[in-house]
């Protein structure tokens, strides 16, 4: 896990100042099962599941925690652009950025042990499984809770952009 309330107080103070009027486009159009060793069948239900309605929300790049009021950077693979700039220029701001998310001394690697629960804040965390157990049988439970919309350290609110269902596909008789 990566604290991005530390990433963001870690940024000079002209890339927090850029960081904090930026807005970036994020997508769950996000490809895992081509980013993993993936089944076939469970591509096919990543695509039902996950991305059975595609979703495209404009989020502000630096977020006002709830509760404790820190700005959090809010980043990770589900960016897929940010508001008005090219593609290229935008390209190398998020891997500036995601640098400064991912540093050693802002992530905590954790050694999981037989009965370990993990519970983190996504509103100030950036977390990335590592395929690392190799053959190892593994349970994941998931429970995630539907929080309030991300507000902009001006007071604005994340917006929805795109909301489509995929067609569903014909099933054989």
């Amino acid at each position: 896990w990566s604290n991005t309330a530390a990433a963001y107080l870690e940024l000079p103070a002209p890339l927090r100042k850029l960081a904090d009027e930026l807005w970036a486009v994020h997508s769950n159009a996000y490809d895992y099962a081509v980013k993993t060793q993936a089944t076939e069948a469970d591509r096919k239900h990543f695509d039902e599941v996950f991305t059975g309605t595609i979703y495209e929300t404009e989020h502000p790049v630096v977020r006002v925690h709830p509760e404790t009021g820190e700005r959090t950077l809010v980043l990770g693979n589900f960016v897929q652009r940010f508001v008005g700039l090219p593609k290229y220029d935008g390209q190398k701001l998020f891997e500036l950025f995601q640098s400064h998310i991912t540093a050693p001394e802002n992530t905590l690697r954790w050694s999981w042990k037989t009965g370990d629960v993990a519970i983190w804040d996504n509103r100030a965390t950036q977390h990335y499984a590592v395929n690392d157990y190799g053959d190892q049988h593994r349970i994941v439970r998931r429970a995630t809770i539907d929080g309030e919309v991300p507000l902009s350290v001006d007071g604005r609110s994340s917006v929805t952009r795109v909301k489509a269902s995929k067609p569903q596909a014909a099933k054989a008789a």
